[in-house]
């Protein structure tokens, strides 16, 4: 039996990804900044689940202090899978939105994968970052969380060799999905078929695939690995057409 922790585990991927491992009969330690009481999902117990918001300075401390007092030392996966955005120009977004996604995004992983070094190396286990084709991508209204997304991909290729034969640093890149996050963050919904996008089930069971893979660095769907490569490497033309789009 695996320990694995998730974070963003009450929504979306991250709820998906909890339900897939406890199919599976693995340990979970799920993160989240809702009350349990509020969880109706029998995955969710006062032994599995951990109440942490990770946009407050002491979430790091919270998560370490909850696997201290369930005795738990080690894990053997952990996913940092939450996030957050707010969708629109940036010269209208507020200082507290800003503040929120770089934090929820980018600074709160940086802190709990230094806070869980000693327990994924304890079994040489492995810390996932759940990424998004952004981090390649222009993303006009959405550049903040662009930004997060860059700024932890950066951080995880560093981690890959900082930590090498101690702990294994994946990546992984989903495009678009069918969650409640577009809708939260006030996307148009009506600008978008959602419909043609993969619900988060799907997704989690290909992050689990490839989680199972030694491949550092992953993109979901061929689709968004062409747009990944093109953004990379024609990035002059990329933003040309997205100008030309916008017109």
């Amino acid at each position: 039996m695996k320990t694995i922790l998730i974070t963003g585990a009450t929504d979306g991927i991250g709820k998906a990804l909890a339900q897939n491992y406890h199919k599976q009969d693995e340990r979970l330690v799920l993160i989240g900044r809702r009350p349990l009481a509020q969880l109706n999902d029998p995955i969710f117990t006062p032994n599995t689940y951990c109440q942490a918001d990770l946009n407050l300075p002491d979430c790091a401390d919270r998560i370490t202090s909850f696997l201290t007092q369930h005795n738990i030392d080690s894990i053997d996966i952990a996913i940092q899978n939450a996030g957050v955005g707010y969708y629109g120009p940036i010269a209208e977004q507020s200082s507290d939105s800003i503040q929120n996604t770089l934090t929820v995004n980018l600074i709160a992983p940086l802190k709990l994968s230094q806070a869980l070094y000693l327990h994924l190396k304890k079994t040489q286990g492995k810390l996932v970052f759940i990424g998004s084709i952004a981090h390649a991508l222009p993303a006009p209204d959405y550049a903040v969380y662009a930004a997060s997304k860059t700024a932890i991909n950066a951080f995880a290729q560093n981690l890959r060799i900082e930590w090498q034969n101690e702990i294994a640093v994946q990546t992984i890149h989903p495009g678009p999905t069918r969650t409640g996050m577009h809708k939260k963050i006030g996307m148009d919904q009506k600008q978008t078929d959602w419909t043609k996008f993969p619900a988060p089930e799907i997704v989690a069971q290909q992050i689990i695939r490839i989680i199972k893979s030694k491949h550092p660095v992953s993109t979901i769907g061929t689709g968004n690995a062409i747009a990944t490569f093109a953004g990379k490497y024609m990035a002059g033309t990329i933003d040309t057409l997205m100008r030309m789009g916008r017109k």
